[in-house]
This record gives C-alpha cells, structure tokens and sequence, in this order.
C-alpha cells in the first residue's frame, strides 16, 4: 500500500482536529488513546501514536490497522476510504494557510509550529529574510539566526536557506521535515 506524508498529515490534522488539541507531548498522547478506547473501544499504544506523528525517529510508515483504527475515530469507514478523500481534495496548490515573504513587510512578525511540541517566532528583514525572535524545543534554531524562505505552508516544511546560527552558515536547515508545519500566523500589532 502506498501511503505518501502528506496523507500522514492529513491523518494526524484530522486527529488532532477531533481530539482539540495537538499531539505533541506524552500527555497528549496518552489522551489519544484513552479516547480511541472511549470510541470505538479499541486500542492504540503510545508508542505507536509517538511513532505516528514523529515523537520518535521511526522510518517505517504505521501499519493499515492503525491507519484503518484513526480514520474510524474520524469519522470514515477505513484508511482507504479518508485516502480516497484526501487524494479527492488535494491538488498542485498550497491551502490556505500560507505566508510569502514577499506579502511581508520588514518588521512583521510571524510565529509557527511544528511536532514535536516545537516552536519559532521570527521577524521578517526583507528580501526574503528572516530573523529568529524566540525558539522553544529546537536545537538547530536560537534566537539571533536568520535564514531565507519564500513561503511558509501548514502541512509543508519549510525549507530555511542560508541559515546563519552563530558564526555558521548552513546551505539549508529544513523546519518540520517529516511532518510540516502544524500551525502559522502572522502577529499582529495592536
């Protein structure tokens, strides 16, 4: 069975979504499963939740029991039938939680998340460049980096090129490789 990334996305989106909160930390994930217990009165383990949604390095792709397990918590008959739906609604374009730079002005801020429990708040320089502001959970990104990227999706990495972290410059950092993004906005000054 071919299961691409961006359908594990869109399973733990929908997950999450249903659940009201992101799967970020243990406690979160211990509450998956007691409400897919609740549900359907089946059972996930832990340890293949964090496996799902990246907690833990794991390159194989979960199983079609447990694919079939979350589609029934969402709502779909199976795995099958929320692939066909996914793949129905999923197109060449980006959705609609999107920022390009290039609707930036210098100055905005934009803050955005991505699993695990990770989180980067970043000041926009012009010219497609950005500034970090505040970073919690990463080890790759501190405060006083900067690095260039033409746009930033939900559900898509972001691809950070010339990122400078202290005396380094590195090529390309890619932010959220395995899952995306999970959450994006531009900050408002009030």
């Amino acid at each position: 069975m071919n299961i691409t990334d961006h359908e594990i996305r869109e399973l733990i989106r929908l997950v999450e979504s249903k659940l009201g909160r992101p799967l970020a930390a243990p406690v979160d994930f211990s509450l998956l499963s007691l409400e897919v217990e609740k549900t359907l009165n089946e059972t996930i383990s832990i340890s293949t939740i964090k496996r799902l949604v990246g907690y833990v390095n794991d390159e194989h792709k979960p199983s079609v029991t447990t694919l079939n397990l979350l589609a029934r918590y969402v709502g779909y008959p199976n795995w099958m039938a929320l692939q066909m739906q996914i793949d129905d609604t999923t197109s060449g374009s980006l959705n609609e939680d999107v920022i390009q730079s290039s609707d930036l002005a210098e100055g905005e801020e934009v803050e955005f998340e991505w699993l695990p429990s990770r989180y980067c708040h970043v000041r926009y320089l012009g010219k497609h460049r950005f500034e970090v502001v505040e970073v919690t959970g990463s080890k790759h990104l501190q405060p006083g980096d900067t690095f260039e990227t033409l746009v930033m999706c939900v559900g898509q990495p972001v691809m950070a090129t010339n990122h400078i972290h202290g005396e380094e410059q590195h090529p390309i950092y890619i932010i959220g490789r395995r899952h995306g993004l999970s959450a994006l906005r531009k900050i408002s000054k009030e």
